[in-house]
C-alpha cells in the first residue's frame, strides 16, 4: 500500500499518525512518503513516481493546516488514479468533512453531533498498546504545564509531588517535564527533590529524555498532568495503574470541569479506569491531599488497533 503522510510537524498530531501507521503496518507492507504540509512544489513533482504505484493509495494526516492539503492532493490525483485512492483525515477536520473517505476522530469531537458515516470513533488519542509486564516498583510521574483546558497552580503541583513521593517511598521514581513545564517550576523541583531519595528528575533537553517511553510502559504506577489527553491516554495503553495530578486550585468543586476535554477526563475518573490525586478542601480552611485508586480489573486501551482493522476493512470493502 502507498502512503503519502502530510505533517505539520506538530508533536501530537505526528504522534498519533505514526501510532496508526506502525499499527497497519503489522498487518500489510507500506510505502510511506513524508510530505511537508507547507511544501510549495507541485503536485506533479510531488507525486512524479504515480507510474510506480501498486495497490491502493492513502492519502493521511492530522491537523487543521494538513487536511486542506489532502484534499488538494486527492483532487489532483483523482485524475490519474481513480480507484483505489483513499483520503484520510486524523482527528475531526473543521470544514468538508464529507469531502474525505475516512476521518479517524476521538468520540469526544462529536459528543453532541451525529457520527457522520464515513467517522471511525476512537477513545481519547491514538497510542500504540503495549502488553509488556511492569516493574513493581517503578514509577514515572510526567508533567505537563498550562493549556488552553488547564491553569497551571504550581504550588499545588508541588504539594501533590510530595504527597506521592511521601506515601511510596519504595518506588523507584522517574519525573519527566515537557516543553510546557514553567521554568520556575523546573529549578523548584530540583529543590524539591533534595528531600525524596527515591525520585530522579529527567529534564526534557537531556540525553536521558529519549528513555521516556520506556519509563511510562515499565512503570507501575504512571502519575501525570490532565492537561495533555495523549499522554493520559499514552499511559492508559501500556499495563500498570494511572493517575491524575490536580493542578489547580481546590476551590473548583470538582478538578475537571465542562469543556470536552475535561468531560474526557471526567468520564475516566468517573469510571475509575483512572486514580486521582487531589486536595481536598475541608470546612476551617483545611487542605488535606488524598490519592484514590483506578480499578484494577482494565487492560491497555487497544484503540489504534481497534482503528486500525477498521481501516483494513474498509479499503478491502471498495
Amino acid at each position: 500500500m502507498n502512503v503519502y503522510w502530510f505533517q505539520d510537524f506538530k508533536t501530537g498530531h505526528l504522534k498519533q499518525v505514526q501510532a496508526l501507521l506502525d499499527q497497519l503496518k503489522k498487518e500489510m507492507e507500506l510505502s510511506i512518503i513524508t510530505i511537508n504540509y507547507s511544501n510549495q512544489e507541485s503536485f506533479s513533482k510531488i507525486f512524479s513516481n504515480l507510474d510506480q504505484l501498486n495497490g491502493p493509495t492513502i492519502l493521511i494526516g492530522a491537523g487543521h493546516d494538513v487536511y486542506s492539503k489532502i484534499l488538494q492532493a486527492k483532487k489532483y490525483l483523482k485524475k490519474t488514479i481513480n480507484k483505489d485512492l483513499f483520503s484520510i483525515a486524523v482527528l475531526r477536520p473543521s470544514y468538508k468533512l464529507s469531502s474525505f473517505d475516512l476521518i479517524i476522530a476521538p468520540t469526544h469531537d462529536f459528543r453532541k453531533r451525529q457520527l457522520p458515516k464515513n467517522v471511525i470513533p476512537f477513545q481519547g488519542s491514538l497510542s500504540a498498546t503495549s502488553q509488556n509486564p511492569v516493574d513493581e516498583n517503578k514509577a514515572i510521574i510526567a508533567i505537563g504545564g498550562t493549556s488552553k483546558h488547564y491553569k497551571f497552580d504550581q504550588g499545588i503541583f508541588i504539594r501533590q509531588l510530595d504527597y506521592i513521593l511521601s506515601v511510596h517511598p519504595k518506588h523507584e521514581f522517574k519525573i519527566f517535564n515537557s516543553r510546557r513545564t514553567p521554568e520556575a517550576l523546573n529549578l523548584k523541583l530540583k529543590d524539591e527533590l533534595n528531600k525524596h531519595p527515591n525520585a530522579k528528575f529527567i529534564d526534557l533537553n537531556s540525553p536521558e529524555s529519549d528513555t521516556f517511553q520506556e519509563s511510562l510502559i515499565e512503570s507501575a504506577l504512571k502519575f501525570v498532568t490532565p492537561d495533555s489527553p495523549n499522554l493520559v491516554f499514552e499511559a492508559l495503553s501500556a499495563k500498570g495503574q494511572t493517575y491524575l495530578i490536580q493542578i489547580e486550585n481546590p476551590k473548583y468543586r470538582r478538578i475537571f470541569g465542562a469543556k470536552k476535554i475535561r468531560e474526557s477526563m471526567n468520564e475516566l475518573v468517573n469510571s475509575k479506569r483512572v486514580g486521582v490525586v487531589s486536595i481536598l478542601n475541608k470546612n476551617g480552611g483545611v487542605d488535606i491531599s488524598k490519592i484514590e485508586s483506578p480499578s484494577p480489573h482494565f487492560e491497555p486501551l487497544a484503540e489504534v488497533e481497534k482503528v486500525s482493522f477498521s481501516i483494513m476493512k474498509f479499503i478491502n470493502q471498495k
